[in-house]
């Protein structure tokens, strides 16, 4: 039977972020996951970091993240394609424009330097943006980075310090005895371990709830695509008020995300989500009216990503008293740019019990008591869309 210290559950970048910083520590540590390592949400993000300024909670673990990003390369030794230049969110409506006044006034509660700039000035920063452009607001802090280069990196780097990865293997439980865990059940046998982390997602709604905890995340599905290549004509990371966000990578695809969302239920068994043709076809439309150039481009895939969407749309990180050794961390959509910093902080908790991290307003603690039916109550259930 194996045994470790520590179990993650879950190898996405929060818990390849919260494994590497754990096993380097010294601690051994296994990564357990239902399917291939960083197959789901994580490498298949937009890759963005947020750096949320609209609040106050989250916005210094935002920062501590923004500069780990910038040494992340030297860190684990392989390279991860991070690009910081910015931020642009872009109007192409005199409707959008009301609405980014509105994004600026809550940008402006945290120093990140967010202004607003016209269509010229945004064009200067995206070329290639069409002519309907209107305004734009903009920060010359954030960035964005290569998801599957930075899932691998870490998931590399965790090895290279000795760590297990186990593919292919669902958990169904976490093994409690007399309030304290004691590792989890899975489909391939128990493995045991008296810390376990669980970083899956909206699954970890179902491993937690035989524990009477009702997990405050939704799962919820957006469309991605990538094109064939373009010269390269911007670096700043691209977000439309029509529903799209847009970044060249360093070869010149155009990597664009976008909805409507359609919200759905996640199994442990269960395949990630295939892409959706009429959505796809939406989220093509969209990014030729933004940017005419790409018209010109070929599809080279599309995909499905499911992402974790928390009840406040804030990041979830919270250590639990009973039972004992039990500990979660969840994205709230912008997951993939804060990881560096969760994982520090998720294995600090783990290993030490506390950490110098600013997550202190980040617990689960924040929700109280929460209906069994909030997700019906929000719209949130599985068959709902987002548009």
């Amino acid at each position: 039977m194996n045994s470790f210290d520590v179990i993650v559950v879950g190898s996405g970048l929060l818990g390849l972020s919260t494994a590497y910083n754990a096993q380097k520590a010294g601690a051994r540590v296994a990564v357990v996951d239902r399917g291939p390592v960083a197959y789901e949400a994580s490498s298949r993000a937009t890759g963005y970091l947020s750096l949320r300024a609209d609040d106050r909670d989250e916005a210094p673990l935002a920062e501590m993240a923004e500069k780990l990003w910038d040494t992340l390369d030297e860190e684990l030794g392989y390279p991860t394609e991070w690009t910081q230049k910015g931020r642009l969110w872009v109007a192409f409506s005199d409707k959008q424009v009301g609405e980014l006044r509105e994004i600026l006034k809550a940008f402006q509660r945290a120093d990140f330097g967010f202004e607003m700039i016209d269509a010229d000035a945004c064009r200067k920063l995206i070329p290639i943006l069409s002519n309907e452009t209107r305004a734009g607001v903009y920060t010359p802090r954030s960035g964005h980075a290569n998801p599957q280069r930075v899932s691998q990196a870490y998931a590399w780097a965790f090895q290279d310090f000795g760590g297990t990865i186990l593919e292919n293997t669902p958990v169904y439980s976490v093994i409690e005895e007399a309030g304290k865990v004691k590792g989890v059940r899975t489909a391939n046998g128990d493995i045991l371990a008296d810390r376990v982390v669980l970083c899956a997602a909206g699954f970890n709604a179902n491993l937690l709830r035989p524990f009477g905890v009702e997990f405050p995340v939704a799962s919820v599905r957006l469309e991605a695509l990538v094109t064939t290549p373009l010269p390269p004509m911007y670096e700043v990371g691209f977000i439309g008020l029509n529903g799209l966000s847009v970044r060249q990578t360093k070869r010149g695809n155009l990597h664009a995300n976008g909805g409507p969302h359609e919200w759905v239920d996640v199994e442990a068994d269960k395949e990630p989500a295939k892409p959706n043709t009429p959505i796809v076809r939406n989220l093509v439309r969209r990014m030729i009216e933004a940017f005419p150039v790409a018209a010109g481009t070929q599809l080279l895939r599309t995909w499905a990503g499911v992402l974790d969407i928390t009840r406040d749309q804030k990041t979830i990180i919270h250590k639990f008293g009973n039972p004992e050794g039990l500990l979660v961390a969840a994205g709230a959509g912008h997951g993939f740019g804060m990881a560096p910093a969760v994982g520090i902080a998720m294995a600090d908790l783990a290993l030490k019990g506390r950490t110098d991290a600013p997550v202190d307003r980040l617990s689960l603690d924040r929700f109280g008591t929460l209906s069994p039916n909030w997700k019906v109550e929000k719209k949130w259930n599985a068959g709902s869309y987002n548009t």
